[in-house]
């Protein structure tokens, strides 16, 4: 799709180049009378400053005339230019739950990265791949600048951005607070990575997670199901319209996924990387043995907490189908 395409009424794909398998976020240029905002701001390289910059100039917008941005989460992609955006001029908008978890995720200090690295660990994770994994995870919070002023929101509250009211929709999973923005009017949803079109979010435990994040994914993917969408604007991906079939494919991939994480468990302990290998047999770097693993780790808990396996407290801890 070509760079500033109109993909909604009033709504500009601004296409940011990513070093990473995701080649490419979406951030999207919302379009009001003599003012403009922003839905996320893409990871902060030269290569995606570039491209902000020179997108919005073809719609004759300086990156000062943003006026507000709305980060839907806290992954670097989606963060990592709001200082930019804030040094320029534009308010940083926030769900206010996500933006305290940002503060203290980017905060600079090491200790969620500790904190995750002693829970991989303590899942299987081999030492050898958890000291690639923090390096990774310090490399990207580089490409995220310093945290200004965020102005909270809550779930339910109407915002307005250039103009357009829009109402804040809690959607956790992807992280403990996601929030994606609804547009009643003609049925346009700033999906974030909630819902998106070809690929399917990342679903990670842990440490510090709510208790159970695929439960809450797929409650929340209920709860846009039964919202009047018409246009959905996902971060990665091209714009679709048939939300409730993408949903429902959502629904029934984590539904064979819990299924096979069950299989794997049955007969035998084992460590949730173990499994993890099995599910994701090829992981190319750092970053997807982290996610891959995290995202096991959510199955588990999931099945788990409605007792079809049981974990197994041990150096590493196991997994096994419940008796």
């Amino acid at each position: 799709m070509t760079v500033g395409t109109a993909v909604a009424p009033g709504v500009r794909l601004v296409a940011l180049p990513l070093p990473l398998a995701l080649k490419v976020i979406n951030a999207y240029l919302i379009e009001g009378p003599g003012e403009w905002a922003l839905v996320d701001t893409g990871l902060h390289t030269p290569e995606a400053e570039q491209a902000l910059r020179s997108t919005l100039a073809e719609s004759g917008v300086e990156l000062s005339n943003v006026s507000r941005a709305f980060v839907t989460h806290v992954h670097p992609d989606h963060i990592g230019m709001a200082g930019t955006l804030e040094a320029a001029g534009a308010e940083i908008v926030m769900h206010g739950p996500e933006a305290d978890h940002a503060r203290k995720l980017w905060a600079g200090d090491t200790a969620l990265i500790d904190a995750s690295s002693a829970w991989f660990l303590r899942h299987g994770m081999p030492e050898g791949v958890e000291e690639e994994m923090r390096a990774a995870w310090f490399a990207i919070g580089a490409r995220v600048d310093p945290l200004g002023r965020i102005e909270q929101v809550e779930d339910g509250d109407r915002i307005d951005l250039a103009g357009r009211r829009l109402g804040v929709i809690w959607t956790p999973g992807h992280t403990d607070f996601h929030a994606c923005l609804f547009d009643e009017e003609d049925g346009t949803l700033f999906a974030g990575d909630h819902v998106l079109p070809h690929i399917t979010s990342n679903i990670s435990l842990y440490p510090w997670s709510r208790d159970d994040p695929l439960g809450d994914f797929l409650d929340a993917l209920r709860a846009i199901r039964a919202l009047p969408v018409r246009r959905v604007l996902p971060a990665h991906g091209t714009p679709f319209d048939d939300a409730n079939g993408r949903i429902d494919e959502l629904l029934e991939h984590h539904g064979h996924r819990l299924e096979a994480v069950r299989e794997l468990a049955r007969g035998r302990e084992r460590d949730a990387y173990a499994i993890c290998r099995d599910l994701f047999p090829v992981l190319r770097n750092a970053h997807e043995e982290r996610f891959a693993l995290a995202e096991t780790l959510a199955h588990l808990r999931y099945l788990e907490r409605r007792g079809k396996v049981r974990a197994i407290d041990g150096a590493p801890a196991r997994w096994a189908e419940a008796r």
